[in-house]
């Protein structure tokens, strides 16, 4: 008996003189929102009408009212739904672990202090509006002046002459042709241009000669060779492990490097980014007679791992 009393004296004189620090709204009480309640009364969901994403949207509440009297606890429905003495607690059962008796008082705490909050404090931004999931469209282009105009070549370099007039840098000096040809080469290919192509690239006098480089080296082979290996880095791509099995899966397989060559020739047939991962994921499914769309199920042979602790799952 002593030792309950103990503790629940313990307990009281943490919860009251523990404290001595504000709570604060930032650091305290919205992210405990965020954690528990955004997934019903955030910028996606907003049950009975009510968002908690901010203190303004919290104070003026839903359905119910007002969730909160600043600086008067005891009147505050909020706590009345986290503590139930509202006949009900959030967040629901099977929906979330509730509040802590300590994060309770937290917001006990905060609610006596005022309810305070920063004026400048946004809403949480509505996922849809996230830049992926927005219709791709043209944009203006920005106003220059005459020198940076006569610069520009092309169409992406109006944005970056204006971006660079307002970080007040210099003009970069235009490229010899010989140190163009040489970059574009291992950028594109990996390799710099032999003796022969060099010189005729400079005794091309034509405004064509660039584009005619560029044209010749993405129709190479060794485009595909050299920015598939980037893709394989993405989709973790490595050869076979060798194991003594021969028909043993583990790490991966004997005839992997199908799925290699399948990437390197997806893009040098230019093939979209879509349809790769459509046919990574279902060839068989998609293509199931087509010999050289089913090498992209190596992606799935590659990602699956013997030894996984989960692999009693699917046996």
């Amino acid at each position: 008996m002593t030792w309950h009393v103990f503790r629940n004296a313990a307990i009281i004189f943490a919860l009251t003189f523990g404290c001595a620090e504000a709570a604060d709204y930032l650091r305290d009480i919205k992210p405990l929102f965020q954690q528990k309640c955004y997934a019903c009364h955030g910028a996606l969901k907003q049950q009975a009408e009510l968002r908690l994403d901010t203190a303004a949207s919290l104070i003026q509440g839903g359905e119910s009212g007002p969730t909160l009297t600043a600086g008067d606890p005891s009147h505050s429905l909020l706590l009345d739904v986290l503590t139930g003495e509202a006949g009900f607690t959030m967040p629901p059962d099977n929906e979330g672990a509730k509040l802590t008796l300590a994060e309770i008082e937290l917001v006990r705490q905060w609610i006596g202090q005022g309810a305070t909050a920063p004026d400048s404090e946004q809403p949480q931004a509505d996922p849809h509006q996230w830049w992926s999931y927005r219709t791709l469209h043209r944009p203006d282009f920005p106003k220059l002046t005459e020198a940076d105009a006569a610069w520009c070549k092309n169409g992406i370099d109006p944005f970056i002459a204006a971006k660079r007039a307002e970080h007040r840098l210099p003009h970069a000096a235009e490229a010899a042709k010989s140190v163009w040809l040489r970059r574009v080469y291992l950028d594109l290919i990996g390799l710099p241009p032999t003796r022969a192509e060099q010189q005729q690239f400079l005794a091309d006098p034509s405004a064509s000669a660039y584009e005619t480089v560029v044209d010749d080296l993405l129709n190479r082979p060794a485009y595909g060779e050299r920015w598939g290996r980037h893709w394989m880095d993405v989709w973790r791509y490595s050869d076979w492990y060798g194991s003594r099995g021969s028909n043993e899966i583990r790490y991966s397989q004997r005839h992997i490097w199908r799925w290699r060559d399948w990437i390197v020739n997806s893009l040098n047939a230019d093939k979209g980014y879509d349809q790769m991962i459509r046919e990574m994921l279902a060839a068989d499914e998609i293509a199931g007679d087509d010999i050289d769309v089913l090498p992209a199920t190596g992606y799935l042979g590659r990602s699956w791992y013997k030894f996984d602790r989960d692999v009693w799952l699917f046996e």
